[in-house]
């Protein structure tokens, strides 16, 4: 690796084998590569995520391309340091990631186009024992794609995302996807939900200036809660909305509100994850439709169909709010294709 760095590398790639009882110390040589426009620190095998020490002294004047996988840092200080000494850094990804106790996460950079983040491996972001919250900040004006995984029991700050363009938005209540299930939240209490609704709408605020947006099932299940859902925001840019769902009544409400503030949506793809008998009732639109509202919509796709009801009363209101068609897809699940042959 010295060697590399002494003869102007421009792209190192790090992999670190599995070891909870070592806190790696990554050569300072490495973090002072002034040639180096990528670099990739990687945690190989499962468990926990690799403790590494980083030196006071860093520069990367030429990284454009940053990725950190499976690492935890204790001095969330350094951390902060180490973003800010790469000045034209355009892609970040960093994910099962953890930081120290009673610290925040902050990314910041005005150069930062693509940002990639998973923190639902990290256990101290939230609320801790002590009652002290530990908040992710976010601060790139110059972002344009963001994609970011976590859980909802966490929290978040946003700086202005003037330039974002696309989004994806995979917040969760479980860390592990096994658990993640209609059931988690068919059991939640209204007021848990109504909590985790305010803070999912805190991103709907940070990248209402989207043209395409992609939302977990999650964060539909809970949205509908929020308090004043037909205030904001108005998503004015937004074409493509990919939507991953159940079809309960929450989800439905969640997906009316959201076709509604977007005036000038072309296409949604809606993906079925789990089948729903539920009943949703005749009345899960009330206050959630308007004259013209889908007047520019001409393409949806709806994956794995069983036909539930619900499934049918979704069509029913596209159908009836969307009036200039070009392409209405399905695809279904392998059982219901059989059937229907």
């Amino acid at each position: 690796m010295l060697v590399a760095v002494r003869r102007n590398v421009q792209e190192i790639t790090v992999r670190i084998g599995q070891n909870n009882h070592i806190m790696y110390k990554i050569p300072h040589q490495l973090f002072n590569c002034k040639s180096l426009r990528k670099l990739s620190m990687i945690k190989c095998g499962g468990g926990k995520s690799a403790g590494i020490t980083l030196p006071k002294s860093m520069c990367f004047p030429q990284l454009q391309v940053l990725c950190l996988v499976g690492f935890s840092v204790s001095n969330v200080e350094l951390m902060e340091k180490f973003l800010s000494s790469c000045p034209v850094l355009k892609t970040f990804h960093i994910s099962e990631f953890d930081i120290g106790t009673q610290h925040n996460l902050i990314v910041e950079s005005t150069c930062l186009e693509n940002l990639v983040l998973d923190t639902s491996c990290c256990i101290h972001l939230g609320q801790t024992d002590h009652g002290v919250t530990s908040v992710t900040k976010l601060c790139a004006p110059k972002l344009k794609d963001f994609v970011c995984t976590g859980l909802m029991t966490q929290e978040y700050s946003f700086g202005n995302f003037y330039s974002l363009v696309s989004a994806a938005i995979l917040m969760k209540l479980k860390k592990k996807s096994k658990d993640e299930i209609l059931d988690t939240y068919s059991k939640l209490p209204v007021e848990e939900k109504e909590v985790y609704a305010k803070s999912m709408m805190k991103f709907l605020v940070a990248v209402h200036k989207v043209a395409s947006m992609r939302l977990s099932f999650g964060f539909l299940e809970v949205l509908s809660r929020a308090p004043n859902l037909l205030d904001c925001p108005h998503f004015c840019n937004l074409q493509y909305l990919q939507l991953e769902m159940w079809f309960t009544r929450d989800s439905l409400r969640s997906i009316a509100y959201l076709l509604r503030n977007s005036p000038i949506i072309y296409s949604v793809v809606l993906t079925s994850m789990e089948s729903n008998s539920e009943d949703i009732g005749t009345d899960w639109e009330a206050g959630l439709s308007l004259p013209g509202m889908l007047s520019r919509l001409k393409i949806v796709e709806i994956k794995a169909v069983v036909g539930c009801d619900s499934e049918l009363k979704l069509l029913s209101f596209l159908l009836k709010n969307a009036r200039f068609w070009r392409k209405l897809l399905f695809s279904f699940v392998l059982a219901l294709a059989r059937l229907i042959e």
